[in-house]
């Protein structure tokens, strides 16, 4: 008999996204057209399940004939993942748990029980009032219902909870026999506050109002100057100027949330334990594009490291280097440079939220646009890109590895450092982005290598 010796969900990280339509999205993959290789990844449907919605079972594979990210109603599909259940066995092998699994191991379908554990925290992380805390959580299960994920917190409106979306183990099949649970995030909305004492403020007992005003502090809430604790930038929510320069909010909030996903299975008398991470962010409004540095290339590094190694190949270099090279021009195509380089625009000085701002505003720097302003035309820009992607992929050297910022010049205020590439966006710190340690050393590795292939036959030249 194979036993089961250990668990795992995969995949270990799911995101969702956030949407209001009954069907969730259908998959797709992004592809770079080969005939048109500086053009938009082309989106291409992709196999999908369909699930009854009253069984919860899987009632088959489609592809559909064209991509429809919204409904006949015009509001979103969201992005539902499924989170497998894995079985390592007595035979050391890694394979899914099935009903096969399952019945030589003397056990049902209904013996597996799940766990779903969800929050939203960003009113919590501002206030630091533990009251504002905002947490679901579906106890164990091990039905095939839909079980909704409503969060709960003190500080909220008598009665009231946000729903956070719902969490759904499908009923295993002969024709589709995986265990298999499926979240499907929330609708995108956003909620309001409402003081119950003052007649005067909005009608409390309008289902849009979930936060309770009275009882805390979100609603008028000002992150407070000189705080170690804020995010970097401060101020990061829906306000209005207040006294003293502060930014005053209007107690909105959201239904994005993050959390875990628990199995559990008794086996021989053992108890069996698994667990995932899930998460809901909002809608991929340009999904043929992708960030230039993503939570795929922090995997990446972590599980790597942050230096290029001896199995690291050429190809493999090269590979990188183009997709950030693809990348930075996917992003230029969806960004006005000329408004985030600081420039003058329609009259305006400073006239949305950038580098150039921040900058002035953390350190008290000269504010001045990064670029000269002659040369951030986006059509411009765009072009230089897509004219650099076209030399690499004809076997040109990535010559702009020497124009990437490393991480520890993140910080670099001089003219010349804030003109690195990646260019006119932030990280995370609130100071200039860069790429992964990995990222950068991979593509200067395809720049060395390149640049020492040519015009040799010496095998001990990497290839």
């Amino acid at each position: 008999m194979t036993s089961i010796e250990e668990l795992r969900v995969l995949p270990p990280l799911a995101v969702g996204r956030l949407g209001a339509a009954v069907e969730p999205m259908d998959n797709y993959t992004a592809e770079t057209d080969p005939d048109q290789p500086l053009a938009p990844r082309r989106l291409r449907p992709a196999p999908t399940f369909r699930v009854d919605r009253t069984s919860g079972a899987i009632t088959g594979v489609e592809t559909p004939g064209e991509l429809r990210f919204t409904d006949g109603q015009g509001k979103v599909r969201p992005v539902a993942p499924f989170l497998e259940v894995w079985a390592l066995t007595d035979d050391h092998v890694l394979r899914p748990l099935t009903l096969d699994l399952l019945r030589l191991n003397g056990l049902t379908p209904g013996d597996v029980r799940w766990r779903v554990r969800v929050g939203n925290h960003k009113i919590q992380r501002r206030t630091y009032d533990d009251r504002d805390r905002i947490d679901a959580d579906t106890e164990w299960f091990s039905d095939h219902a839909a079980h909704a994920l409503n969060g709960l917190c003190p500080n909220f409106l008598e009665g009231r909870s946000l729903p956070l979306g719902h969490a759904r183990y499908l009923q295993p099949t002969p024709g589709f026999p995986g265990v298999r649970l499926r979240f499907t995030p929330a609708g995108g909305h956003v909620y309001g506050s409402a003081y119950t004492d003052r007649p005067t403020d909005p009608d409390p007992n309008v289902v849009d109002f979930l936060y309770d005003a009275t009882k805390g502090t979100w609603r008028g809430h000002a992150d407070q100057a000189g705080d170690p604790r804020l995010t970097i930038p401060a101020q990061i929510y829906a306000g209005d100027d207040g006294p003293n320069g502060s930014w005053v909010s209007r107690g909105y909030l959201d239904d994005e949330c993050d959390g875990l996903v628990h199995v559990k299975l008794e086996v021989s008398g053992r108890e069996l334990t698994a667990f995932g991470r899930i998460g809901a962010g909002p809608p991929a409004y340009a999904p043929d594009s992708v960030p230039i540095r993503t939570v795929a290339d922090e995997l990446d590094q972590a599980l790597s490291g942050p230096r290029a190694t001896a199995g690291d190949t050429l190809e493999q270099a090269r590979a990188v280097a183009e997709e950030v090279l693809r990348r930075a021009t996917e992003t230029v195509r969806l960004m006005n440079t000329e408004v985030m380089n600081g420039n003058t625009v329609d009259g305006r000085v400073d006239a949305a939220s950038t580098m150039v701002r921040q900058d002035t505003a953390d350190t008290g720097r000269l504010f001045e646009p990064i670029m000269a302003p002659s040369l951030v035309d986006t059509a411009a820009v765009l072009a230089l890109h897509q004219n650099v992607l076209a030399a690499l992929r004809s076997g040109t050297a990535p010559w702009f590895a020497d124009v990437l910022r490393d991480h520890d010049e993140v910080g670099d205020l001089t003219a010349k450092g804030r003109r690195k590439m990646p260019a006119l966006m932030r990280g995370a710190d609130g100071r200039s982005l860069a790429l992964t340690r990995r990222q950068v050393d991979l593509v200067r590795l395809a720049a060395r290598q390149a640049i020492f292939r040519q015009d040799t036959d010496d095998p001990e030249v990497p290839r």
